[in-house]
């Protein structure tokens, strides 16, 4: 199930980057997103699982890019398997 996600731009130059400042955005729209779609959390709660015994920075982007890897090659799967499902109906 697909799912939109909302790209806010600010309306005013940010100035500095702050960083705790991005980090509290994220994770705020990270919990209205679980808010309107709770099926996610256990989602979320693994991958946090996940990230919290990474250590370092360069392990957790390492655990991340796995992850992202691991769903396309699920993904894959699945539109290969449409695609045979689409094949077979269209020969009938």
């Amino acid at each position: 199930m697909a799912h939109r996600y909302r790209i806010t731009t600010p309306s005013k130059p940010a100035g500095l980057w702050n960083p705790d400042r991005q980090l509290t955005a994220a994770i705020a729209e990270r919990d209205q997103f679980l808010e309107r779609h709770p099926q996610y959390r256990e989602l979320q709660q693994e991958i946090d699982r996940m990230l919290d015994k990474a250590g370092s920075a360069e392990n957790r982007m390492a655990v991340l890019a796995l992850l992202m890897e691991s769903k396309l090659i699920e993904l894959h799967g699945n539109l290969q398997r449409l695609n045979r499902i689409l094949l077979s109906a269209q020969d009938r």
